[in-house]
């Protein structure tokens, strides 16, 4: 009896240390927008540290929001890579976040401001106490365990992209209007509704402040849409290919010329065209996630794809069926049934989507063949993705004929493989007749960052044993994608942007 009650005192005593430690930080953070209207006149690089922190605040209530949702729908699953969680967290909380948002965005204005501190201040107050023992023992590094045993070449390797993704930063917007920002972050009007309502209740306190908001919506295209696309492309690549070689091509993918250059013409395409990775890295964790809940994020993903750009909503017809027919062909009746159930959510607001633009169901243009003009661009920008060209070819050698001697040390899974073909054929096919967006910008940039490692894969193989030839290679091949960054004009631009 003794021990009971010293254990349930000393639980009690961590429980409020965590809650404590939790409230203050959480409302520090949240409270950011309080503290720059009452200080406009701090210089540039401090006002856009602070919104940085912000947005990551935010973020990470997404994170927490799809973690409890886990728990609630008892979603467990199967994951390739520590990543693959993280990923699929936020944005499973981010799609709920939009849902919520543009709730509250049907009450007037006043109930609009009253109900963003009420929602951010009861979230604070249930995420801060621990319902569960486990929560005190879990921390952010421990969502990130994959990276807990980097080595010296990892770790350098990691502190690069961070820096390239740092001085990648595109220019910020004109001082205009709300109606004027939308214009400039979506000139073609192809983003819903739907989004500008997140958009705008995510930022609500900032509304009154042009410069502020404007600052704002700029790094959440920037932070969040190629935040989130180098996290999934990571993901994705652990599919395929060990870790330090998924890193080389994140690394290759934010170190690409092409990079800054889109960002900088198309900020829009920070999202608009990096929804393909998205598709496909959900085609492969659904399959791979061994529960039919899954489901569930799979038609939200739908769902979002549309509020991108409503032509998007045709492909959820090709991910239903090659996913019910081919790639979980071995799944019992009973298995694809609940997993349509729970996709059935997403599927809805995907189709409710469509039939208000029925007019995408026509072809918008007669066969394009211009995705081979953007994969010659981003090869002359970047002679790392020449290698994709050797990479096409031995993916499909192994779809094809995967037992020969060749790829006897080839570990790539066909399946994986096969998804990934698939996948790329159905949008290359889309883009012929409908839309060219999941074929521009990042939409064809991942794909050559992904087949160029694949020799590599072969060679990091074949040279398992020789750790110190393997290192001399990884690191030369860092270098190449170094010498061509053009980091010094991306660095210009960073001054010009906090100098101006």
């Amino acid at each position: 009896m003794e021990n009971t009650l010293v254990n349930s005192s000393n639980i009690f005593k961590l429980k409020w240390k965590f809650f404590t430690f939790r409230v203050v930080s959480y409302f520090s953070f949240l409270l950011i927008p309080v503290y720059v209207q009452k200080d406009l006149h701090v210089n540039p690089a401090g006002m856009g540290l602070m919104m940085t922190l912000y947005i990551l605040f935010i973020v990470s209530q997404w994170f927490l929001l799809g973690k409890e949702i886990d728990h609630r729908l008892k979603i467990y699953f199967r994951v390739n890579s520590s990543i693959d969680r993280v990923v699929y967290r936020l944005f499973l909380g981010m799609f709920f976040f939009i849902l919520l948002f543009n709730l509250i965005n049907l009450l007037d204005s006043k109930w609009v401001y009253n109900s963003y501190w009420i929602t951010w201040a009861v979230l604070g107050l249930f995420y801060s106490w621990p319902t569960r023992g486990k929560i005190i023992q879990e921390s952010v590094s421990s969502s990130f365990g994959e990276f807990r045993f980097l080595d010296n070449f990892e770790k350098t390797l990691v502190g690069l992209i961070l820096l390239m993704f740092v001085f990648s930063l595109p220019d910020l917007p004109p001082l205009v209007n709300i109606e004027m920002l939308k214009l400039y972050f979506d000139p073609l009007e192809k983003i819903g509704n739907p989004l500008w309502n997140f958009l705008l209740i995510n930022y609500y306190p900032f509304k009154g402040y042009p410069e502020l908001f404007r600052l704002a919506w700029s790094l959440h295209f920037y932070i969040v849409g190629m935040g989130l696309f180098l996290l999934v492309l990571y993901a994705f690549l652990r599919f395929f290919v060990a870790r330090r070689l998924s890193l080389l091509g994140v690394f290759a993918l934010i170190s690409s010329w092409s990079f800054s250059k889109t960002l900088t013409t198309n900020i829009e395409f920070s999202m608009l065209t990096t929804y393909s990775l998205v598709w496909v890295w959900t085609l492969l964790w659904v399959t791979k996630s061994s529960t039919y809940r899954a489901g569930l994020f799979m038609g939200l993903v739908s769902f979002w794809g549309t509020l991108l750009n409503p032509s998007f909503a045709i492909l959820v017809f090709f991910q239903i069926g090659f996913l019910i027919f081919v790639f979980l062909k071995d799944r019992t009746l009973w298995f694809k049934r609940q997993l349509l159930k729970y996709a059935l959510f997403g599927v809805i607001l995907t189709v409710l989507r469509l039939l208000s633009h029925t007019d995408l169901l026509e072809p918008l243009h007669g066969i394009d063949l211009g995705f081979l003009k953007h994969a010659a661009q981003e090869i002359d920008r970047k002679g790392f993705f020449i290698l994709g060209i050797f990479g096409l070819v031995l993916a499909l050698v192994k779809y094809y004929r995967p037992k020969m001697v060749f790829f006897n040390e080839f570990q790539i899974e066909r399946e994986s493989v096969s998804i990934f073909l698939v996948s790329i054929s159905i949008y290359i096919i889309f883009s012929l007749f409908w839309d060219d967006s999941l074929v521009t910008g990042f939409g064809m940039m991942w794909p050559l960052a992904f087949l160029s490692l694949i020799p590599l894969e072969i060679l990091f193989q074949s040279l398992s044993r020789m750790r110190s030839r393997r290192n001399m290679i990884y690191l030369i091949y860092i270098l190449i994608c170094l010498l061509d960054s053009h980091f010094e004009g991306r660095v210009k631009v960073f001054l010009k942007i906090f100098n101006s």
